[in-house]
């Protein structure tokens, strides 16, 4: 049941993230988004980590889906548990010119110098379910994901209590 939950938050999470710059972009453009407008489609790059579990594929088929039902193009990349991977991923989101990039971090570390290059072509990065370890925390725009530190802390709270 629990895993329900969390496939049924992080799709409702990702369809929310979606929309908002969807409709963030329309609003820019001077357009209403709404059916039948001349409003310019959202194309958003995600990099996966991988499908080393029954969350991840789950967390994976919610994005694809949430993307689909808010007629966003999605661009796809499987990472295969390897930052490289990744990195090329990110590299080519950027040459294709998406509107948005998100990933899920496979490792905290090296992703400065590729999210330095997504931000000099003016595409915004979201963060999904883990975070990055970087400087410069303007290198990306969300994070979307778990804060395991509060969480602790809450419940420790309450055992206490």
């Amino acid at each position: 049941m629990r895993k329900k939950i969390l496939t049924v938050a992080a799709g409702l999470a990702g369809v929310l993230c979606l929309t908002a710059v969807r409709c963030d972009s329309a609003e820019a453009a001077g357009t209403s988004g709404g059916k039948g407008s001349d409003r310019k489609t959202i194309t958003v790059g995600f990099s996966q980590i991988g499908a080393e579990s029954e969350w991840r594929t789950a967390n994976t088929k919610s994005i694809k889906d949430s993307a689909s039902k808010a007629d966003i193009t999605l661009k796809f990349s499987d990472a295969q548990q390897k930052q490289e991977n990744q990195i090329k991923a990110i590299r080519s989101f950027i040459a294709q010119k998406v509107d948005v990039i998100a990933f899920s971090p496979v490792v905290e570390t090296g992703w400065e110098p590729v999210l330095r290059e997504a931000k000099a072509a003016r595409i915004p990065v979201i963060l999904s379910d883990r975070n990055v370890d970087v400087k410069d925390d303007s290198l990306w725009v969300s994070f979307m994901g778990s804060d395991f530190v509060e969480e602790g802390r809450r419940a420790a709270k309450w055992l206490v209590a």
